[in-house]
């Protein structure tokens, strides 16, 4: 940023958001990481997806997105299957029970956002998440000065 002044402002939003952020993601009974898990996994649907590809999506470490999909498959939500191509390997797709946990979270968030925009215009909501995926992509795309940026130590 340009001033110190603007910077303090931003970080003081941006600390406020991340406020925001955890009280919704209280509200709710599935645990936001376990969202984005589930998105991905079925955005990879029919075929299904390695645990080694939600590691880089997510810029987890390997073990960490292996105990999340250990939880998600003993609760039901997700199962594993033989890769037709590496029998090695596993597929993960989600399960009847793991569809309709990540449409009902989804509907709970959507009500919340809605709800917290309902006096936005539909201009400025559009601008807001095109300004804020711009800044987290350039804030991810920025080489850190202690090495590779990891979201791992974010969590």
């Amino acid at each position: 940023m340009e001033n110190d002044s603007g910077s303090h402002r931003l970080v003081a939003a941006l600390q406020e958001l991340l406020k925001a952020v955890r009280l919704l993601k209280q509200s709710s009974v599935t645990p936001v990481g376990t969202v984005g898990v589930l998105t991905a996994i079925r955005r990879s649907e029919p075929l299904g997806c390695h645990m080694k590809d939600l590691a880089a999506e997510h810029a987890l470490d390997p073990s960490t997105i292996s105990r999340t999909i250990g939880a998600l498959v003993r609760s039901g939500l997700v199962a594993r299957a033989a890769d037709p191509d590496d029998g090695r390997a596993s597929t993960l797709r989600l399960t009847s029970d793991g569809n309709t946990t990540l449409d009902e979270v989804i509907a709970h968030y959507d009500k919340r956002l809605a709800s917290a925009l309902s006096e936005w215009s539909p201009e400025e909501i559009a601008a807001f998440a095109a300004s804020v995926q711009r800044f987290a992509q350039d804030l991810i795309n920025q080489q850190s000065p202690f090495g590779t940026p990891s979201l791992e130590a974010a969590r």
